[in-house]
């Protein structure tokens, strides 16, 4: 049995952090760890650790997902001027379901702290036509997207297997993996 356990994400401000995905995405604290001093690895390529300290902070969203924030200081190390882009190597996004998708955008475009990359868009032509998403960064340039689609997308005509729908559309939506 296998199953998705947590999404990590290192942070600057643990604080600022836990108040974004609170306010924003309805999560729950957890609980908060550290500081743990020396936690460094040695990467490949290089031949010591960097001695960091860490603070982490796990919230819950719904019974959806754990979010692990990590805040390491004491960094002796030059940090990249900007989070990889999604696009990078290295680089990733979390993404929402949301069944409000313009009233969260709008209700996001209004903090004036987050930077939007597009105007929810609905897609066209493609596997999954009829899909609305939309990416937006957090103050501390964090890739995330927000989200929703129905069951019956034009992919389905051709595998019987299934995205997984969030938990509160599974009695309405069909789920079918193929075997």
């Amino acid at each position: 049995m296998i199953a998705l356990d947590h999404v990590g994400l290192a942070v600057p401000d643990l604080e600022q952090a836990i108040r974004f995905f609170e306010e924003t995405f309805a999560c729950e604290l957890v609980f908060t760890a550290g500081p743990y001093d020396n936690t460094g690895w040695v990467w490949p390529g290089e031949t010591d650790a960097e001695e960091l300290s860490l603070r982490l902070a796990v919230l819950r969203q719904g019974d959806t997902l754990n979010i692990e924030l990590l805040e390491y200081t004491s960094r002796t190390r030059e940090l990249p001027d900007r989070a990889p882009r999604p696009a990078d190597p290295g680089g990733q996004h979390i993404a929402f379901f949301v069944e409000d998708i313009h009233g969260i955008e709008r209700r996001l475009r209004e903090r004036g702290d987050v930077h939007f990359m597009n105007a929810t868009e609905t897609e066209y032509d493609s596997p999954i036509e009829g899909t609305e998403w939309c990416y937006f960064l957090t103050p501390w340039g964090q890739a995330i997207e927000l989200i929703r689609w129905e069951a019956g997308l034009p992919y389905e005509r051709s595998t019987a297997r299934r995205m997984l729908a969030p938990h509160w559309r599974r009695g309405i939506d069909h789920v079918e993996v193929a075997r």
